[in-house]
């Protein structure tokens, strides 16, 4: 879907083509794009680059629930493995090479990001103090404490000066919230975003934040601008499918998302009779 002066309509948006039949939570890092699909299973990730898919972590060794952490170069990538009764973080290769755990002191919880220069992760998650919001030495270390209250997604600007994350849910919506990376709160408008989502994405220049906003089936994209705090709509979408996930195109220029529809068949089937 292109970012327009005007509102997008369903007619302004496109499939975006993938070898596999089914695809969601899309991430771009450097010149790829990692998205989660499963070809029995649990979902894995996958890896398209040049008209090439590589699945670089199988859902057969551990389902992901969360859309992966994409470095900025897509060098790296974070996912979030269940085990031993909780939730770990974990960083790799882009190619799915050398995996091994960070912050074994954390209990993470939803989506991680990168930093800008690669050196750290943020995520939310609990650990022997309580839930926080929380950034990892990529390089290893202790993980940072950032808020001292539950944080989910966050999100770190390009210009490396502000992390945007969910706060505790009120019902089914989370309220926005906002620190710079030494932990320092920052003000932001009023936004609330659905729960079972990560529904907001910075734009690559760091200037503007983009949201969903909306009723589950009626899902909408707006645009915070970071200096004025005024946001605009982006589209009006009449499309009543299930959006969750989204990432935005490296030049900035156009929203990727996942939609999900729920249109199962019954059918009845006629076993043949057995003789004794």
């Amino acid at each position: 879907m292109p970012i327009l002066d005007r509102p997008a309509t369903e007619s302004d948006i496109k499939p975006f083509h993938v070898p596999t039949v089914r695809a969601v939570a899309p991430r771009f890092g450097g010149k790829s794009l990692f998205y989660l699909s499963s070809l029995s299973g649990g979902d894995g990730l996958w890896r398209y680059l040049d008209n090439q898919t590589l699945e670089i972590w199988k859902g057969t060794e551990g389902a992901l629930l969360e859309p992966a952490a994409v470095s900025p170069s897509g060098d790296r990538v974070a996912i979030l493995r269940r085990g031993r009764g909780r939730i770990r973080l974990h960083a790799m290769n882009g190619d799915g090479t050398e995996l091994r755990a960070l912050a074994d002191s954390l209990d993470a919880r939803g989506e991680a990001c990168w930093s800008p220069d690669g050196k750290w992760i943020a995520v939310g998650g609990e650990d022997a103090k309580g839930l926080g919001l929380f950034k990892i030495p990529v390089d290893g270390g202790d993980p940072v404490r950032l808020v001292n209250t539950a944080a989910f997604n966050p999100v770190w600007s390009s210009g490396d000066d502000l992390i945007v994350y969910s706060g505790p849910a009120v019902g089914r919506h989370q309220p926005l919230r906002a620190v710079r990376p030494d932990g320092a709160p920052v003000a932001l408008p009023e936004i609330r975003v659905r729960t079972q989502g990560e529904r907001y994405r910075f734009l690559p220049s760091g200037k503007g934040l983009v949201y969903m906003d909306g009723l589950q089936r009626r899902q909408d994209f707006r645009l915070l601008d970071l200096k004025t705090m005024v946001s605009r709509p982006l589209t009006k979408l009449n499309n009543s499918a299930a959006m969750r996930t989204f990432d935005i195109t490296p030049d900035g220029k156009q929203i990727v998302f996942d939609r999900l529809r729920e249109n199962s068949d019954v059918v009845l089937i006629d076993l043949p009779e057995h003789k004794n």
